[in-house]
């Protein structure tokens, strides 16, 4: 399947503009051939969460839907979604006959996306489209290695991935660098779980763009420049998933029995101390959960 990204920026006071620069994009990676695009998180309402948390993109998403029709090809779009009170970063993938196939809220929010938004608590569900198996993931998500390999023990082949990732402050600069989860952990995600990876990045003031296609043996299909929109392209199959499996036997060779943190060792009295130095008594329950390697 031909696989399309859209890199560009979302403006939040602009969201007609935003659609139009969608509508633009699915009519020329119809044209181009793509079974499916990609867009990045936020980019019809603007990635701005204090800003549009409060303005529920139902709208958006039928335009989206209307779009898919149109162009003939999958969408995938991120948007603000409500459900009652709850609020939430999400995606959806719309089918070529208006249909939405697959639907996942963002579940691991980052920076002040945790002041406005709720965060999901389901990984996203896996579909078959064009001969190859889909799920879906939103921007820090995919930087935790669990929740790929969950997708990946799923049957996931193809991450479809919406995404904003920002430059640094200065101060958070000092600790490591943005382009770092770009350049390095989005093809690790893809090689360790043999997934291929489409990751598609706001870019212009405030994002650091370099949007990537990846294949499931970590190599680096297509990619976008640091500044500027662009939509760009990369061919994924399944069979080359199945075959990336059969060399790099990540998956097949796990041993999870071994991979569980041991008993500790007690002869009575005072109970022990983690080997992590947490007491067992009195610890919290994200320090029990870690210690017995639930975590």
């Amino acid at each position: 399947m031909l696989i399309g990204v859209l890199q560009a920026t979302g403006d939040p006071a602009r969201p007609a503009r935003n659609l139009a620069v969608l509508r633009s994009a699915a009519a020329e990676a119809s044209a181009r051939g793509c079974g499916v695009l990609v867009t990045p998180e936020l980019f019809l309402p603007g990635y701005a969460p204090q800003l549009v948390a409060g303005r529920d993109g139902a709208g958006q998403r039928t335009a989206a839907a209307g779009l898919a029709v149109e162009f003939g090809l999958y969408l995938v779009v991120s948007t603000v979604e409500h459900d009652g009170s709850n609020r939430y970063i999400s995606a959806h993938l719309f089918a070529p006959n208006g249909s939405r196939v697959l639907h996942y809220r963002k579940t691991h929010l980052f920076g002040d996306e945790n002041e406005v938004f709720d965060a999901g608590d389901a990984p996203s569900a896996v579909a078959r489209i064009e001969g190859i198996a889909v799920a879906l993931g939103i921007c820090f998500d995919v930087e935790f290695p669990e929740y790929v390999r969950a997708l990946a023990d799923a049957g996931a082949e193809l991450l479809l991935v919406p995404t904003a990732v920002p430059w640094l402050t200065a101060a958070e600069a000092e600790l490591y660098e943005a382009d770092f989860v770009v350049q390095r952990i989005v093809p690790t995600r893809a090689m360790e779980s043999t997934v291929a990876l489409a990751y598609a990045n706001q870019a212009g003031p405030g994002f650091i763009g370099a949007s990537r296609i990846v294949g499931p043996a970590g190599d680096v299909r297509a990619s976008a420049g640091r500044d500027g929109p662009e939509l760009f392209v990369a061919e994924v199959d399944g069979a080359e998933v199945g075959y990336a499996r059969a060399v790099l036997p990540y998956l097949s060779a796990r041993r999870p029995r071994i991979y569980q943190a041991p008993a500790p060792e007690s002869s009575g009295g005072d109970p022990p101390e983690s080997r992590l130095g947490v007491p067992r008594t009195g610890a919290s329950s994200a320090a029990r959960k870690l210690c017995a390697g639930e975590m």
